[in-house]
């Protein structure tokens, strides 16, 4: 068991932490802005759409291009990849393109398999959760990512980034039924894990990593300012916040 604490808070008894990937330990801005940009372009180019409709596209979708940035609570942040094709197919139907979810399903899939082979030059490591990585590890505490982004995507960023090592077990989208939101894919790791509940805790930059640890009932979330929120808005979900995971202490 550790104790995780700041000159804030303190969570104690924790033997398994559960991390989110994008905008955790990886630079969300970069790798989804791309997968934005690839899906919009797709999308552009099978419809025959003008191309000045990218920019309006893209921001409903939630990339700022003229920023290279990821808009805060934009549904590429908060939303699970059926509920983007939903509400994307939706605005493409209101916009008089003739499409279906079917066709939309189709075009992200392709382009994930093209993106695929370029994902690598937009993989940036935040280095400050490795300093927490190797605090964790050095005491012993089960680590596993638990994220929204594909099971093989995952694995290959560990891979790429050189920290396989620290984790135990990965849990992608394909891995659950449901989504972070509901807490499932935290219960799935944790019976794969042999951990329990009250031991464990999520570590992530979203108010769905909040509602993950909540709903699977957990001992807490840690969010972290590295994402697209600030600390008065994460605070505003969970009592422990930091906007750096180097900040954090580890331990007996």
């Amino acid at each position: 068991m550790a104790t995780l604490f700041t000159d804030e808070w303190k969570l104690e008894n924790v033997d398994t932490v559960l991390f989110d990937k994008d905008g955790t330990f990886v630079d969300l801005h970069a790798y989804w802005g791309r997968v934005v940009e690839r899906r919009v372009l797709a999308v552009i180019k099978k419809y025959a759409l003008p191309s000045e409709i990218f920019e309006e596209l893209a921001l409903f979708m939630g990339y700022d291009k003229s920023k290279n940035k990821v808009i805060p609570k934009s549904m590429i942040v908060v939303l699970s990849r059926n509920e983007i094709i939903e509400k994307f197919t939706q605005k493409l139907i209101e916009m008089g393109v003739s499409t279906s979810e079917k066709e939309i399903d189709e075009i992200f899939e392709q382009e994930h398999k093209e993106f695929l082979k370029e994902m690598f030059d937009y993989i940036k490591p935040i280095k400050d959760a490795y300093i927490l990585f190797e605090k964790l590890k050095e005491f012993g505490v089960k680590m596993a990512v638990v994220t929204s982004d594909g099971h093989a995507n995952a694995e290959k960023t560990l891979d790429f980034l050189e920290i396989s090592n620290y984790f135990d077990l990965v849990i992608g989208k394909e891995d659950s039924a449901l989504p972070k939101k509901t807490g499932e894919p935290a219960t799935i790791a944790l019976e794969k894990l042999c951990s329990d509940k009250i031991n464990t805790i999520s570590v992530g930059d979203a108010p769905m990593d909040f509602q993950m640890a909540d709903k699977a009932g957990l001992k807490g979330a840690i969010l972290v300012t590295t994402g697209h929120m600030t600390k008065d808005e994460l605070k505003q979900y969970s009592n422990f916040v930091v906007t750096s995971l180097a900040d954090i202490s580890v331990c007996k």
